[in-house]
């Protein structure tokens, strides 16, 4: 019987201060990346799209400093929020002129 294989939580800080996409987790050969918490705010109003390579997986206009959590599925025993397919990076796509700083915590599953 094949299994899952999943790493445990890693939580690194995010700072993403480009405009446009930032790529926060390089794809790993052969790997779904996923990602159960997001957490932090931007500088200045904005847009922030959250994208596992090129797909849009949500969009979310936030006010200067207001806080952004997303976060695992609850009730669901950890079921991760966001799952990037092998081959795709976890990115963060900003507005012009905004900065984004926070943690991600995600795992890998090969």
């Amino acid at each position: 019987m094949l299994q899952d294989v999943h790493t445990q939580k890693i939580a690194i800080p995010v700072l993403a201060n480009l405009t446009g996409d930032n790529i926060i987790i390089a794809p790993v050969a052969g790997a779904w990346i996923y990602i159960h918490e997001l957490m932090g705010d931007l500088d200045v109003s904005g847009t922030l799209q959250v994208k596992c390579g090129s797909v849009v997986k949500g969009e979310f206009g936030l006010d200067a400093g207001q806080g952004f959590t997303l976060s695992d599925e609850s009730g669901e025993d950890n079921r991760p929020r966001l799952q990037c397919r092998p081959g795709e990076s976890f990115i963060l796509n900003l507005s012009a002129g905004s900065i984004f700083k926070g943690t991600v915590h995600y795992s890998l599953r090969y």
